[in-house]
């Protein structure tokens, strides 16, 4: 959708979208995580999740800018991008999946 806003209406409706699948997102995090990695070390795993996405949002508008910079646009950069959550998506159909009595006892 944000590669071809181009209007103001659509960039509000981009950020409205976003918001709205963050926030299910959130919700939905805080279901699967403690039934895939059990309650022992969640802490432990949430602790280092947030330290990378932390660092991802820091590092996160150097390409954009850089791209901007290069190519006078964010086309090219929103379609890189694309390969981030692609990747993501394959690496997670194709993960084992955890046994539930690993984490939560017999």
């Amino acid at each position: 959708m944000l590669y071809f806003t181009n209007t103001w209406w659509m960039a509000i409706s981009f950020g409205v979208v976003w918001g709205a699948v963050n926030g299910f997102e959130r919700i939905v995090m805080n279901i699967v995580w403690p039934n895939y990695f059990g309650r022992e070390y969640l802490g432990s795993i949430k602790g280092l999740a947030q330290t990378v996405m932390v660092t991802g949002s820091a590092l996160g508008p150097l390409p954009f800018g850089i791209f901007y910079d290069w190519l006078g646009g964010y086309q090219e950069i929103i379609l890189l991008s694309l390969l981030f959550p692609i990747t993501a998506g394959i690496l997670a159909l194709l993960s084992p999946k955890p046994r539930y009595e690993d984490y939560h006892g017999t």
